[in-house]
């Protein structure tokens, strides 16, 4: 199957968004920004909101050197350990409280040979420090209390000012998760802090904001400035009655089992998106099976693209593995539409033009659905069928996404990092050698 070439344009200018961050004190130095976040994991949303949060504050006026720190100290794109599914599977089985106790020591560990020294030699010659953007203020058994804590630790040390940008906060909290967090905070240098949706706002001033002075304002995924950080013209609509390329971003049932907190069966799942696959194909569209990158996505892909390739319809279901965030930004701006679990495929999808259908799992997803009016392209697999969802996709892309609206959307992403730089500008500090 090929795929007609989306047109390229030149990165975009910030023009409105750009006066607040001009009119806001300017820095002698243009600010080195050290962002930290995971944009190196195997999910390649992480990576593609993050260079897309680095090019935006660049474009504001940040260094040309402003980069990521991976939290997990990684350096580089890759498809992740093999065996990571395994763990998460028996992570989730273990009882909550000797699930917190088995972690303690790896972390400890981890922090003291890797994690600490990567964040003090990242921070060499930076002039701040930015926390974000994606899902980083939640407790999933001590990870990223443990990781935060120790990057403000860092730019304490250093005398460095901490902004807390775009990310998703989560409920169940640890009593350790939130002790780690709130001493992090005392510690007074983290100076503004946005967080992504009204939902995270909510969460983060209940825990956080209100009684430590630090309240949240809301401000976009930076992934939604994903056509414009790898040169990709929003989508015109397309015609309902010609039928493109589908996209099923595929997520294991081990994943959606994980974060959702519930239990998954792999043969339900699994068996869904073979129906949901084949239908899509009965009606004349080709499908186009792919995944955000983490290895057991890739693996679930691999098994449900061998079982579509001896049924019905093989000429019309491929399979395809984007290495990049910009690799996965091109393949869904590629699109009719986009069927998906991962948050992050649905904001490219979104940043694009391009119609999907929104898997609920998560409440980030129902969060950024809901921002964006479109709760209607919401469905649960679990209880929606096969053909309802291939109703919902026709009925997606027979609507569109209004050209106003995704505008307003895409403005309001713009300004939200514009009003970080502008912070940034504000809290010039020089750094302690």
């Amino acid at each position: 199957m090929a795929f007609m070439h989306s047109s390229t344009a030149p990165l975009q200018d910030f023009s409105n968004s750009l006066q607040t961050a001009q009119a806001a004190p300017e820095f002698v130095h243009r600010p080195r920004v050290r962002i930290f976040n995971v944009k190196y994991s195997p999910n390649l949303g992480d990576g593609l909101l993050s260079e897309c949060l680095e090019q935006a504050l660049v474009d504001c006026g940040a260094h040309d050197d402003t980069s990521s720190v991976d939290l997990a100290g990684r350096t580089a794109y890759g498809p992740g350990a093999a065996g990571r599914g395994t763990l998460i599977r028996a992570l989730h089985m273990l009882p909550t409280l000797l699930r917190r106790h088995s972690v303690r020591l790896p972390l400890a560990v981890q922090s003291r040979r890797r994690w600490r020294p990567h964040y003090e030699a990242s921070l060499q010659n930076a002039d701040c420090v930015v926390i974000g953007g994606g899902n980083l203020i939640v407790d999933l058994d001590l990870n990223f209390p443990t990781k935060i804590a120790l990057t403000i630790e860092a730019a304490e040390r250093r005398g460095l000012p901490v902004f807390i940008y775009g990310c998703g906060v989560s409920t169940g909290w640890s009593r350790q998760g939130r002790a780690l967090m709130r001493r992090a905070l005392e510690r007074g240098v983290v100076r503004k802090v946005f967080v992504r949706d009204q939902r995270s706002q909510a969460l983060w001033d209940a825990e956080f904001g209100s009684e430590l002075g630090l309240p949240a304002s809301v401000a976009p995924d930076p992934g939604l400035l994903a056509h414009a950080r790898f040169g990709l013209s929003p989508s015109a609509p397309a015609q309902a009655d010609r039928h493109g390329p589908i996209g099923l971003n595929i997520t294991s049932p081990v994943a959606v089992g994980y974060h959702s907190g519930t239990t998954v069966e792999k043969a339900v799942l699994e068996s869904w998106y073979r129906q949901l696959a084949e239908e899509l194909a009965s009606e004349g569209y080709d499908v186009v099976l792919f995944t955000n990158g983490s290895p057991e996505d890739r693996a679930c892909a691999g098994r449900l693209a061998s079982a579509l390739s001896a049924g019905p319809w093989p000429g019309r279901i491929s399979a395809t593995e984007p290495r990049t965030p910009q690799e996965l930004a091109r393949l869904v701006s590629r699109l009719q539409g986009l069927v998906a679990f991962r948050m992050h495929a649905i904001i490219a999808a979104y940043s694009c033009r391009i119609p999907f259908v929104a898997l609920t799992w998560d409440p980030k997803l129902d969060s950024f659905v809901q921002s964006v009016d479109l709760a209607n392209w919401m469905l649960d697999p679990f209880t929606a069928s096969p053909a309802i969802t291939l109703e919902c996709m026709k009925e997606a892309i027979r609507r569109g996404i209004d050209p106003d609206d995704h505008a307003r959307v895409i403005e309001r992403a713009r300004s939200g990092v514009a009003d970080l730089y502008a912070e940034i500008a504000k809290t010039r500090t020089k750094p302690k050698s």
